[in-house]
């Protein structure tokens, strides 16, 4: 009997002993978060892209690679299907498909739209891909984690809503969210992310 009771305090009292200490760094404040992401100069994400326009939907593989403000889409269905690649810089976009053929623009979403039906907010997708908003847009309703990191904001007419981070180093990216503006849904599920 006395033995049970000894082995009863002892569980009773290791229940009392401090809790180990988390190995997780201090939470971030919004500011220090956002110069931390702003100071990313050259990223890569490949993925899976989800566009629903009303009846109209699309499933594709994305690959997505920006070095400052020039990028670089790759974008084709199943099995390698209708491959286009879509390339920004400071002289324009421009467009290659299946077929070789290439088309030029100002900017990245009439020029995808125009030749491939895709409608998809390129230019804020580059900012929201880092858990960033988009300086260009006016943003209404940012909310954040404890953790400082963005979970939903409303940029212009866009919904975005960020639905999981991922640890990348000592940074938190997302892996999951979606951009919604009327009968428009994009989502997006970053399998791989790379700082370059």
């Amino acid at each position: 009997m006395k033995v049970w009771m000894v082995l009863l305090a002892g569980v009773w009292l290791a229940g009392c002993a401090a809790p180990p200490q988390s190995d997780r760094a201090a939470p971030q404040s919004r500011e220090a978060r956002q110069q931390q992401l702003e100071e990313i100069g050259a990223w890569q994400v490949k993925g899976r892209v989800a566009i629903v326009n009303g009846a109209e939907a699309w499933h594709l593989n994305v690959i997505w690679r920006q070095d400052e403000d020039d990028y670089q889409i790759e974008l084709w269905g199943p099995f390698g299907s209708g491959r286009v690649q879509l390339e920004g810089d400071a002289q324009g976009v421009r467009l290659s498909d299946a077929h070789k053929q290439i088309y030029y623009a100002r900017d990245p979403e009439s020029l995808l739209f125009d030749h491939t039906g895709v409608k998809m907010p390129v230019s804020g997708l580059r900012y929201w891909i880092l858990g960033l908003t988009d300086p260009q847009q006016e943003q209404d309703q940012p909310r954040y984690d404890a953790r400082a990191r963005l979970t939903s904001v409303q940029q212009e007419s866009w919904h975005v809503a960020f639905k999981r981070y991922t640890r990348l180093g000592e940074l938190a990216v997302p892996d999951r969210l979606t951009v919604a503006k009327n009968d428009l849904q994009v989502k997006l599920v970053v399998d791989d992310w790379q700082l370059q």
